[in-house]
């Protein structure tokens, strides 16, 4: 994922975590975000934003619960 980011592959990136967000339970999309919080909660918390505001603001809340978010 951070490959992805660092070689500005924004929508291959932003795919990625749509998808995770979409299938996977908000406590393992939070931990997507654990090797570089600053670049990735924003881009999770897009993607869940689009989802729905219910999961957006269970995936906040994991954030929050991992430490990864304020």
């Amino acid at each position: 994922m951070l490959a992805l980011t660092a070689e500005t592959r924004h929508a291959e990136a932003r795919a990625l975590l749509d998808a995770c967000v979409r299938t996977r339970p908000p406590e393992d999309a939070a931990r997507t975000a654990a090797p570089d919080p600053y670049r990735l909660v924003p881009l999770l918390l897009t993607a869940a934003r689009g989802v729905s505001d219910g999961r957006h603001r269970d995936l906040l809340h994991a954030l929050r619960v991992a430490g990864l978010a304020a």
